[in-house]
């Protein structure tokens, strides 16, 4: 034990103290005289912090005529007591003490008890402050700690009460919690209001709570269930979010929403046909009216108002005025993109159509605003009634139709709603009729029924005739058609009226050759005409030496003796076939290539084929043809001495041109060459240039004046002129004899020099 110091101190003022000193067992002693005294333990301040602390803090005695043995000093050890009040059974608890001066320093004490009131003592407290706490974190408690203060007393009436249970919720989105016990009535219920994250409140009773969220956001379950004995985290995840919507119309009219969702595992959703909120209104204040009667009714109390015709004022229903709300609503997918499409038989939208895109941070309020107005409708009639005709709507100058519908079973159609503010065409037809529009109408058609005509085409015997160009035509009807393998034509949707047809094919006749008919509504003729043969053709085949096929031929049939005044003539195909048509029977033709046409055809073999007609057709008419080769070959011959023709061994090559030099100026070029291997190749420019008539105009000016001057100077001096110009005339003529006289004894060596300058060849 350390030592301490004892102070003895006299009631006496005036007398001094008296400071011993323990030994190691804490003893002390004191020689006193009487009188009376009091001892005090002086502890160090250290220990004093540390908790110690002796009591008495101060011993009182008197001294007489005996010792005094009964002095001691014990340290302080105080009690802190308390206890816990709990809702329902307490269960297990844990209650801890820990000073708040020295660090480290804790207690802690285990309670259990299936009793709702418990209590807890902790003992040998040193003095010093204490907070003492009870640890249980799912429930609430008024006070989970407490502080205290341990002096010289015992520490006592220490309370801990439960308030309630803790409900710890963690929440992705801010929202309204509602919540009530099973079982209970509404008296229970509990509403708070949360935000994002993990929040944590108190339910005062204990049991089993649904717990409900309200909110602009839809969690995974439409509701939750906690039970306070088995307390955990209430996790909510918002799945959906509202997405409001509005259509306003000038209207009250069905109006149906389609929304479809760019999720493809969400189906589109129709909604509809929604209720205005001015119809809902007045829907509730008539069940409010009908409620109020039927309690009139039930308590007996009839009041002198219902007696009248009209009801009393309270009981009026508001009426129905517009413009016209009408409210719906989705619950959107974080991040889903929507499509808003409103319908209706009678209004039109604007927008047709909206987008939005949930983000699904808060919530998304009303994305969707679209107004409806009421449409333009076009309505008509068909006389007569006419079932199934074909009305086509389209907006003016467009280029596609905007709505096709067909008329009913009487002929009546309507098309709408459209936009009012655009002009439309309304055009009909059906298969087999004439529509036309009536007159002072609007959409009204007048229908007539079209006539056909079928023509059956074949020849004597009986087999079709296909290949026959048959003409119809009546009115502003024209058709020029070919038969088919069937031989027969038909010409549908014809108007009543007068047609003329002609049946058409080489080689035949036929009967009728042609007609004029008659063609009544809705009626449907069928004509046989028959053809008989009258001449036949001759079919061959043009080819080279090696068989190949010649293309594009011309190949005549020429009538031979009486019948030189027929011919006829065609072109081989791409295999070198032809066919030559209508050669008379009894007739001779040479079959030959015509002279025009063939260019490239050198000749033929045999240069004809003769062939005599009967009653059939010729075949096998073939031809062999050769090409024209793309060549010319010059050939000649110089004539001279055998000793000069070593030295003739270079070619002069000269271009002409047949411009006229009055008009051009161009120099005729010439290129020289030594015929030396295989090829030569020269080019020769030809650069004309057009003279111009200014320069003509200006030269003529120039020479005109000399000449004027010499014509007038010859006038002037005529005298002396003549005779110059008689002597000049003899002088002359003089010459030209001399000249005849030297040609006429030239050599033979001269006439051969001139003979073999003209033969220079120009190419």
């Amino acid at each position: 034990m350390n030592k301490y110091k004892v102070v003895l101190s006299s009631q006496d003022k005036d007398k001094s103290l008296v400071t011993v000193e323990t030994d190691a067992h804490g003893s002390f002693c004191f020689k006193a005289k009487p009188g009376t005294y009091k001892v005090q333990v002086m502890v160090p301040e250290a220990e004093t912090r540390a908790g110690l602390t002796l009591k008495p803090q101060t011993f009182p005695l008197t001294v007489t005529d005996r010792p005094v043995m009964d002095v001691a000093f014990v340290q302080f050890l105080a009690s802190v007591s308390g206890k816990v009040s709990c809702l329902d059974t307490c269960g297990d608890l844990l209650v801890t003490l820990q000073s708040l001066s020295r660090q480290g320093e804790k207690r802690s004490l285990q309670l259990s008890g299936k009793v709702n009131t418990m209590t807890f003592t902790f003992d040998n407290v040193l003095p010093g402050k204490y907070k003492i706490s009870i640890m249980h974190e799912d429930w609430c408690w008024k006070n989970k700690s407490l502080e205290v203060e341990v002096l010289e007393d015992e520490v006592s009436a220490v309370e801990f009460r439960q308030t309630g249970y803790m409900l710890r919720c963690s929440l992705s989105h801010a929202i309204t919690l509602e919540f009530y016990q099973d079982g209970n009535g509404r008296e229970n219920v509990g509403i708070y209001n949360l935000s994002k994250g993990v929040n944590r409140f108190c339910l005062s009773k204990p049991g089993v709570y649904k717990v409900t969220p309200r909110s602009c956001h839809r969690f995974e379950q439409a509701f939750y269930t906690y039970d306070t004995s088995s307390p955990s985290i209430l996790t909510l995840t918002a799945i959906r979010h509202h997405v409001l919507g509005t259509i306003t119309t000038d209207k009250m009219m069905d109006v149906t929403v389609t929304i479809k969702s760019s999720i493809d595992s969400e189906p589109a959703l129709v909604l509809g046909p929604l209720k205005s909120v001015q119809e809902l209104r007045r829907e509730q204040q008539l069940a409010e009216i009908e409620a109020r009667r039927q309690e009139r009714e039930k308590n007996g109390k009839e009041e002198g108002e219902e007696r009248m015709t009209k009801p009393p004022v309270q009981e009026m229903v508001d009426e129905l005025q517009g413009p016209f709300s009408y409210d719906f609503s989705y619950w959107a997918r974080s991040g889903e993109k929507i499509t808003v499409t409103p319908s209706s038989k009678e209004l039109l939208f604007y927008p047709p159509s909206m987008e939005a895109v949930v983000s699904g941070e808060s919530c998304p309020g009303k994305l969707i605003e679209i107004h409806g107005k009421a449409g333009l409708f076009l309505e008509g009639q068909i006389h007569p009634e006419l079932e199934g005709v074909e009305i086509v709507i389209s907006e003016k100058g467009a280029s596609s139709p905007l709505i096709t519908v067909f008329t009913d079973d009487k002929g009546a159609y309507s098309v709408g709603p459209l936009h009012s503010d655009l002009e439309y065409t309304v055009t009909s037809q059906k298969e087999g009729y004439v529509l036309t529009a009536v007159e002072g109408t609007i959409g009204d058609f007048k229908a007539y029924a079209l006539a056909g005509v079928s023509f059956e085409i074949k020849a004597e015997d009986d087999q079709p005739l296909p290949g026959v160009l048959l003409s119809l035509s009546g009115g502003l009807f024209r058709s020029n058609l070919l038969t088919q393998d069937n031989g027969i034509l038909t010409f549908s949707n014809l108007s009543p009226g007068q047609y003329y047809f002609k049946p058409m094919m080489k080689e035949f006749r036929f009967e009728p050759s042609s007609q004029m008919i008659e063609v009544q509504e809705g009626q449907n003729l069928k004509i046989t005409i028959t053809g008989y043969r009258t001449a036949y053709s001759c079919y061959g085949t043009v080819s080279s030496l090696n068989g190949e096929p010649e293309q594009g031929v011309a190949v005549e049939a020429v009538g031979q003796n009486d019948c030189s005044i027929y011919g006829e003539d065609t072109v081989t195909d791409e295999e070198g076939k032809f066919r030559l048509r209508g050669l008379l029977p009894g007739c001779v033709y040479h079959v030959q290539l015509k002279a025009e046409g063939n260019d490239h055809i050198e000749r033929a073999l045999p240069h004809h084929r003769v062939i005599e007609v009967g009653n059939n057709d010729i075949d096998d008419v073939n031809i062999i043809v050769f090409r024209q080769i793309n060549q010319f070959d010059l050939s000649g011959n110089v004539i001279t001495s055998s000793e000069y023709l070593p030295t003739l061994w270079n070619y002069v090559v000269l271009l002409d041109s047949t411009l006229p030099r009055s008009q051009y100026d161009y120099i005729l070029p010439q290129v020289s060459f030594t015929a030396v291997g295989y090829h030569k190749h020269i080019t020769l420019i030809f650069n004309p240039t057009r003279k111009l008539p200014e320069q003509d105009i200006a030269q003529g000016s120039y020479i005109a004046l000399p000449l004027t001057l010499l014509v007038l100077l010859a006038g002037y001096n005529h005298d002396k002129l003549i005779p110059l110009l008689l002597q000049l005339t003899s002088r002359l003529q003089g010459v030209r004899a001399l000249g005849q006289a030297a040609s006429d004894n030239s050599g033979p060596e001269d006439a051969k020099r001139q003979a073999k300058k003209q033969k220079t060849r120009r190419t």
